[in-house]
């Protein structure tokens, strides 16, 4: 794509499977298309190639790694042009604000719970090979570090330890990389100082790792004999 096709093109995007009588379509406004564009730009996610009026614009590793990312139904035009056609219903007092926003609350909370790791999307985003850290504990592979967490990196495998981890927040510890290795080494690790949110009283306990038939993280706790 040159600048002039790319915004000549989300103009157009949708067209084959766009609502009739939409007064707002395609992917933005004329004041918001190439801001969208040069914010891209801007974040890493696109680069320009070429001389004078024919550049290229072109996807990163960076911005191919979010494509990979980000759900088919985020990326699609129609779901633009019905956000946007809201927004015109709202502005003419024929649509809830409110009932706007909880619409977008219950997608994001239904795409979020239902999300999975996938191939390139946060390890390696930057084009950098990451060092592995140890063996997946569901297929064997090579699991390495990301910015979100620890991801084993077969393909196939939905394998994760995420950093912010609901488990380990509910019993006042953090997932960090000593925590992670040992648990990838081991399948297990010592933790002292864990926290009963219940009962505000602190204990010691040995956290075991395991795996569901689909891959997912399983934890689980034993305690020390008294």
């Amino acid at each position: 794509f040159t600048e002039d096709l790319l915004l000549q093109s989300m103009e157009n995007a949708g067209e084959g499977e766009r609502q009739e009588n939409l007064q707002r379509r395609g992917i933005g406004t004329p004041a918001t298309r190439a801001a969208t564009i040069e914010k891209l730009v801007a974040k890493g996610f696109l680069e320009r190639k070429g001389n004078g009026k024919g550049k290229n614009l072109i996807p990163t590793e960076k911005g191919k790694a979010l494509i990979r990312a980000v759900p088919e139904k985020v990326k699609s035009p129609a779901m633009t042009e019905e956000w946007e056609e809201k927004l015109v219903q709202i502005e003419k007092g024929r649509y809830e604000p409110e009932t706007f926003m909880k619409e977008i609350s219950h997608m994001v909370t239904e795409m979020v719970d239902t999300c999975e790791v996938i191939e390139g999307a946060v390890p390696g985003a930057h084009g950098k090979a990451s060092a592995s850290c140890g063996k997946c504990p569901h297929c064997g592979g090579d699991v390495t570090e990301g910015k979100k967490g620890w991801f084993c990196s077969s393909r196939d495998c939905r394998f994760a330890l995420w950093k912010e981890n609901a488990f380990f927040d509910q019993i006042g510890k953090s997932l960090n990389s000593q925590v992670a290795e040992k648990l990838l080494k081991d399948g297990r690790v010592s933790l002292k100082g864990c926290r009963s949110r219940k009962t505000g009283k602190s204990y010691d306990a040995e956290l075991l790792l395991s795996c569901g038939a689909d891959g997912r993280a399983k934890f689980r706790m034993e305690f020390p004999k008294k």
